[in-house]
C-alpha cells in the first residue's frame, strides 16, 4: 500500500480562482521578490495524503513534495513536481506530475510546471524570497496547536529539530548567503479572512454536517455510554457526508472532564445526573466548522443545569442578533452585556456563586472569540476592523464557575452576509426544550449497538 495515496482533487476551485489568489500575492511582495510555498511531505503511516491549507489554497494541487513559485517581476507562477515515477499510485486516476504538466496547469491555472530538481535555477538569481515562516497546516492543525507541538520539540534537550517550514529557510539561507528571506504567512492569512462564495457554500456544507452529527450524538446519549461513542456517532456523519474525517479532534466531555475546555481523551463513561459538552467539526474538502452545545446525560437538565445553561444560551442569541456588516466586534459585545444585566434581573441561579459567574460575562471581551475556515481558528484578523460580508466566525460565550469546576458554553459558526448573518450549524437544537425532545428519540448507538 503507497503511503501517499493520492486521490482525485474535488476541483472544488476554479483555476481562475486561484489565479487571482496569486495576483494578490503579487500585490503584496512587489516586483522584486519572489514567494515561494512549500507543500507537504508523505505521511509518515499509510494514511491519506492531505496537503498544507497554504498551498492547496494558492493551487488546489494535492501530490506531496510540491513547491510552487511566484515571479513577482514576472508576475508567473511555477509550480516544481515530483515526476510520476516518484509518486507512489494504486489506481488510474491522472496525477498532478512533472509528466503531466497540462492536467497541473488545467488544475491550477499556473503558467508553467516543471520538475522539483528545476527550483534552484530559478531561485539563484532572486534577493528577496518570501515564504511561510510557520509550519505547514496539516490535518487537524492549527497555528496554536502547531506552535504547541514545535515549542515542545525545542525544549526538548535531546530533540530540537527543526519543523519543515523552518528547514526549508534554513536550506535557503545555506544555499544562498545573499537572500533576504521574509515572511508570507501574514499577506496569505489576509487573504484568507474574507470567505469567497464557494468557500462559503464548502462551509455551510461544513457546518450541517457538525449539526447533523451533534444531533445524532445527542440522540445516542444515554447514561453508561461512553464519550468515545458519542465521538464515533459523530464520525459517522462526517464520513457518511463525504468529509475525510475530523478538522479537529473533537471534545466529549462528560461531568467534569467539560470543565477542562479542551479535554479531549473521550475515554470515560457518561454519568446520570451530569452533563456533557461537545465541540467538534469535520475536514469537508479542506473547510472545517466549529459547534459548542451541552446537554443532560439523562435526558432531563436539573433546575440548576437549566438556569447554567439556559443563561449562556440567551447569552448566544442576544450576541447572534447584533451581528452584521460596519459593525465593531467590540460594540457588539459591550451591547450584548448591557442587554444580558436586565436579562439577569430576572433570572433566578439556585446559587450565588452561579450568579456572581454570571456577572462576570459581563466584563469580559472575546465571545466572537475566532475565525473559521481551512482551519478551526483560522487565521486572520476580525478584531479591530469593521465586520465585512464573508467574514466566517464563531460566537462562543462562556461561563466560567471555579468553584465548582464548572465550565457552560454554547457555540456555533457563523458568516456575515449583506444584512446580518447565516448560521452553518444552527441545525443542532439550542434551546433546551428542543434539546430534551430530541434525546426521546434512539441513536445510532441504541439501534446498533456496539458488539
Amino acid at each position: 500500500m503507497s503511503s501517499s495515496n493520492i486521490h482525485r482533487p474535488p476541483a472544488d476551485f476554479t483555476a481562475d480562482e486561484f489565479k487571482a489568489r496569486r495576483d494578490k500575492v503579487f500585490e503584496a511582495i512587489g516586483e522584486q521578490a519572489v514567494g515561494v510555498l512549500q507543500g507537504a511531505d508523505n505521511p509518515p503511516d499509510l494514511g491519506l495524503f492531505r496537503q498544507y491549507n497554504e498551498f492547496y489554497y494558492m493551487c488546489g494541487i494535492e501530490v506531496p513534495h510540491a513547491y510552487l513559485l511566484l515571479n513577482g517581476r514576472r508576475r508567473r507562477s511555477v509550480l516544481f513536481l515530483p515526476r510520476l515515477s516518484q509518486i507512489s499510485r494504486e489506481h488510474d486516476m491522472e496525477v498532478p506530475s512533472a509528466d503531466n504538466p497540462d492536467y497541473a496547469r488545467a488544475l491550477s491555472g499556473v503558467d508553467e510546471v516543471r520538475g522539483v530538481e528545476e527550483l534552484g535555477a530559478y531561485l539563484g538569481n532572486t534577493g528577496v524570497v518570501y515564504t511561510p515562516f510557520r509550519p505547514g497546516q496539516g490535518l487537524n492543525m492549527t497555528d496554536g496547536t502547531a506552535s504547541y507541538c514545535y515549542s515542545s520539540v525545542l525544549a526538548d534537550p535531546w530533540d530540537g529539530r527543526l519543523h519543515r517550514s523552518a528547514q526549508f529557510i534554513d536550506k535557503l539561507h545555506s544555499r544562498y548567503p545573499g537572500l533576504e528571506v521574509r515572511d508570507l504567512s501574514p499577506t496569505i492569512d489576509k487573504l484568507r479572512l474574507i470567505k469567497s462564495p464557494k468557500e462559503i457554500e464548502l462551509l455551510h456544507r461544513a457546518g450541517k454536517l457538525t449539526a447533523h452529527g451533534v444531533r445524532e450524538a445527542i440522540r445516542s446519549t444515554k447514561p453508561g455510554v461512553m464519550e468515545f461513542q458519542l465521538d464515533a456517532a459523530l464520525r459517522y456523519y462526517y464520513l457518511s457526508g463525504g468529509a475525510r474525517g475530523e478538522g479537529y479532534h473533537a471534545i466529549v466531555g462528560g461531568g467534569l472532564n467539560a470543565w477542562h475546555g479542551h479535554y479531549m481523551a473521550n475515554n470515560c463513561p457518561l454519568n446520570d445526573g451530569d452533563l456533557v459538552l461537545c465541540d467538534c467539526g469535520p475536514d469537508y474538502h479542506y473547510y472545517t466548522s466549529d459547534i459548542g452545545r451541552m446537554w443532560p446525560v439523562n435526558g432531563r437538565y436539573t433546575p440548576t443545569q437549566r438556569a447554567l445553561y439556559g443563561f449562556v444560551v440567551e447569552y448566544h442569541k442576544v450576541l447572534l442578533e447584533r451581528i452584521r456588516p460596519g459593525r465593531m466586534l467590540a460594540d457588539i459585545e459591550s451591547e450584548s452585556a448591557e442587554v444580558m444585566k436586565a436579562v439577569l434581573a430576572k433570572w433566578t441561579f439556585s446559587s450565588p456563586v452561579h450568579e456572581a459567574a454570571a456577572r462576570r460575562m459581563f466584563e469580559f471581551r472575546g465571545f466572537l472569540s475566532h475565525c473559521v475556515g481551512m482551519c478551526v481558528h483560522d487565521p486572520g484578523g476580525h478584531w479591530g476592523r469593521p465586520l465585512e460580508p464573508g467574514m466566517v466566525f464563531a460566537p462562543d460565550p462562556q461561563m466560567i464557575i471555579p468553584e465548582e469546576r464548572l465550565y457552560v458554553r454554547v457555540e456555533d459558526t457563523v458568516v456575515v452576509t449583506e444584512d446580518g448573518i447565516e448560521n452553518f450549524t444552527a441545525d443542532a437544537p439550542l434551546e433546551l426544550d428542543d434539546v430534551e425532545a430530541l434525546m426521546q428519540e434512539n441513536g445510532l448507538l441504541q439501534m446498533f449497538p456496539p458488539v
